[in-house]
């Protein structure tokens, strides 16, 4: 039973409506005896101004979900703050009038009553002042405080989420099988072009710096990735030959533009991957520009035994576009296979 108290005593939910009761009954209950209504009060009429307290409480609390959207503290900071100090010390002004003119209805001792002299209605107005000033300057401390951890934690969030996705594509792009294949076509070359051979050592080192250097880079200009791809393009067309063409066509002004690190890649080895590969029936990759997009493009050449796609690549390129911008890639399945990039800055 004890466990069980304890347990209930620690969710979020039950703290908080505890305090708000325990904080607004015992308010009540200094308020009133603070101002003094009567000069006498018997339990029952502190009981009363505990219970008006509380109802003070829960409607400033709740108040203030209604005026954060009405008026954004990001947006209206000091607009926000006045509103919140006049609609909490008004409405808790009102409620208090109307709760002293309810007492001795409530306690048998006679109709409402509405009378209440002028220097406790000063008293009462300047304590409410007071307290919706405490509570808003608290309030707005408290809100600041925890909009700037919460958008800490997501920061942070993002960032490892982004190293996570920058991380998997470089496991892709070091994956054993694509150095396997490298290998075997090195080994092939040595055998009837040394010169050619060279060019690919070459080309394959590019490729690994490229890779090694900018993969915790969250963007990285178009020029750049193309220069990868190109290198990366001259190890396929080596082990492909005339089974594999690359065609670029972008302006001065979208090679600027960036992209995430890898995207072009992952693309190009996908159109590979998803497709029949040779001489005969050529996969041809596109990349061309359109306004501030980039449109990569690949003919479908259907394979004999159907292979298996996670769609890894294409989730790994979106979940980077969502988290680094919030803009979405566009991905066309019909005749040709086609992925549209938005160029961010």
């Amino acid at each position: 039973m004890e466990q069980a108290l304890t347990k209930l005593l620690y969710q979020p939910a039950v703290r908080k409506h505890l305090s708000l009761l325990i904080v607004g009954f015992t308010l009540g209950v200094l308020v009133f005896g603070f101002i003094k209504f009567d000069q006498i009060q018997d339990q029952t009429q502190s009981l009363l101004s505990g219970l008006l307290g509380v109802v003070i409480t829960y409607l400033a609390f709740y108040s203030n979900t209604l005026l954060n959207a009405l008026l954004p503290w990001k947006q209206w900071t000091g607009i926000r703050l006045l509103a919140g100090i006049l609609w909490n010390s008004g409405s808790g002004y009102l409620l208090v009038l109307l709760g002293v003119g309810l007492y001795p209805l409530v306690l048998g001792k006679g109709k409402f009553s509405g009378a209440m002299a002028m220097d406790t209605q000063l008293k009462l107005g300047i304590l409410l002042f007071c307290a919706a000033l405490i509570y808003n300057v608290a309030y707005f401390a408290f809100y600041s405080y925890n909009y700037y951890t919460t958008q800490q934690l997501a920061e942070l969030r993002t960032q490892r989420e982004q190293a996570e996705l920058q991380l998997a594509a470089l496991k892709s792009q070091l994956s054993p099988h694509f150095l396997f294949n490298c290998m075997n076509s090195l080994s092939a070359l040595f055998q009837s072009d040394i010169s050619r051979a060279e060019t690919f050592i070459r080309a394959m080192a590019k490729s690994y710096q490229y890779t090694l250097e900018n993969y915790r880079s969250s963007l990285i200009k178009v020029k750049e990735e193309l220069e990868f791809v190109n290198s990366y393009g001259f190890l396929l067309k080596t082990r492909y030959g005339e089974g594999f063409q690359l065609k670029v066509n972008l302006e001065a002004a979208q090679l600027e533009g960036k992209i995430p690190p890898l995207t072009l890649q992952i693309l190009v080895e996908n159109a590979l991957k998803h497709n029949a590969v040779g001489a005969s029936h050529p996969i041809l990759v596109s990349i061309t520009g359109h306004s501030n997009t980039l449109q990569v493009s690949n003919n479908k050449i259907p394979v004999k035994v159907k292979k298996s796609s996670t769609g890894i690549g294409l989730k790994n390129i979106a979940s980077r576009y969502s988290l680094l911008s919030g803009s979405r890639i566009k991905i066309e399945d019909a005749t040709h296979f086609t992925v549209t990039l938005p160029l961010l800055s």
